[in-house]
């Protein structure tokens, strides 16, 4: 893909996102995308035959982003703790600084083969492989990485989308409380 393709591809996505935001999954068109990105509708169709597809790769850029989150500073030479702490405070920090991914989260799973790419990522993300060496190590329980995840990583979302509808403030102790116990509750 070229530069130029990858800029519209995420112009795309980015007025899909902020989009959803507004109006809502089941309120999307291509003509709204467009008139959003700033693009004619003609110029979505370059790209994707239709709104389906165009959904299903937005639902797979979405999974994309959460991974190259969940990579940033990683470091298989810390503690398998540290590491779980920094993937929880790098969810945590990237859903402050992109209020439109908390306010899509509800949504997400309703896009078209959201459920296929779970299973894809379950199978080979850095989640996966980060629970099956730290099993293999003993440090966590023996459970599937979509059962740690729900009871571990999946507390940041869980608070973010919290903290954002229901206007609670937290502070700096909260989530480093919630990392503990988390991790305590993966903890074999």
């Amino acid at each position: 893909m070229h530069q130029s393709e990858t800029d519209m591809i995420e112009r795309i996505f980015t007025a899909t996102n902020d989009l959803m935001a507004t109006v809502g999954l089941p309120n999307l068109s291509i003509h709204k995308i467009a008139k959003e990105a700033q693009i004619s509708p003609g110029t979505i169709y370059l790209y994707f035959k239709n709104k389906d597809e165009l959904l299903e790769q937005f639902a797979r850029y979405i999974f994309k982003s959460f991974e190259e989150t969940l990579e940033k500073d990683y470091d298989e030479n810390q503690s398998f703790f540290q590491r779980y702490r920094k993937m929880w405070w790098n969810i945590w920090h990237s859903l402050e600084q992109d209020p439109t991914r908390v306010a899509n989260m509800g949504q997400y799973e309703f896009l078209p083969g959201f459920y296929t790419i779970c299973k894809e990522w379950e199978t080979r993300g850095i989640w996966h492989r980060f629970c099956k060496k730290a099993v293999e190590a003993g440090e966590v329980c023996d459970l599937p990485p979509h059962l740690l995840f729900a009871l571990s990583l999946q507390s940041a979302l869980n608070i973010a989308f919290k903290c954002k509808h229901f206007a609670h403030k937290s502070s700096m102790a909260m989530p480093e409380s919630v990392i503990d116990r988390t991790w305590c509750a993966i903890q074999k």
